[in-house]
């Protein structure tokens, strides 16, 4: 990812402030997430427990890397619809210069 931002603002006004994944913590995600990397969404999972968990602070209260389903689930209530609206684009950036890419092919 390019230009990971500290911190984002969510349309609601709230704060969230990030951290980019390490491949550390992207063991620990495959993890938590057990069975869920086992089927056809794994990926896909994958991609939107690492956006939540990038969060590690909601309006300058840290807030721990989750270590379960229920504790990436629960951090995902947190940090709600508006918050998952304004990572998204961050998370989003690798997977749009992959398009670009194979269109230029």
């Amino acid at each position: 990812m390019s230009a990971f931002p500290d911190e984002i603002m969510t349309s609601d006004g709230h704060k969230l402030a990030l951290r980019e994944i390490d491949p550390a913590d992207m063991l620990d995600l495959i993890e938590a997430a057990g069975s869920a990397v086992n089927g056809a969404s794994a990926s896909a999972w994958l991609g939107y427990a690492e956006m939540i968990c990038s969060v590690c602070a909601i309006d300058n209260v840290p807030v721990q890397m989750p270590v379960t389903k229920e504790e990436i689930r629960e951090l995902g209530r947190r940090i709600g619809n508006k918050g998952i609206l304004a990572l998204q684009p961050i998370f989003d950036v690798d997977s749009d210069e992959g398009v670009v890419d194979t269109a230029k092919n």
